[in-house]
């Protein structure tokens, strides 16, 4: 962490507290990530018992994310795409997973190792994921 206290959850203070001392909520860890690489991975199953997963590799930019929690922003080339045609249009929770080195091609490894068909990472610009209008890219 670049920065960081111990504090309370605001969200859950606002819903269990009302607002008021915190009690149950404390012990939230705050602050902002430290600039560098990192490698964000989900990996879950499917309603029909398949593994899929996500990787991405990118850096933690240097930049106050003027928001409350464990945060930072991130920066992963060709994460617009990425987002729409893997995260969302393979049914992914907002939720994941991130390292703090880039270790992308250990977690592929290891994927396939195990048996994941399904492994969506970012592709180059000029590649089209399945079913991408091939439109878009001009």
């Amino acid at each position: 962490m670049k920065t960081c206290a111990l504090r309370y959850q605001l969200i859950m203070n606002r819903l269990m507290e009302s607002g008021g001392t915190p009690d149950i909520t404390r012990g939230t860890l705050e602050g902002q990530l430290k600039p560098g690489p990192t490698t964000m991975f989900r990996l879950q199953g499917t309603p029909d018992c398949e593994l899929r997963c996500y990787i991405g590799e990118g850096n933690i930019l240097d930049v106050d994310p003027c928001s409350f929690g464990g945060i930072g922003v991130i920066a992963i080339p060709g994460f617009a795409r990425f987002y729409r045609h893997v995260m969302v249009g393979w049914n992914f929770p907002h939720h994941g997973a991130f390292g703090f080195e880039k270790v992308g091609k250990v977690l592929y490894d290891v994927v396939k190792f195990i048996g994941v068909e399904q492994v969506g990472v970012p592709l180059h610009k000029t590649m089209l994921y399945p079913g991408e209008n091939p439109f878009e890219l001009s």
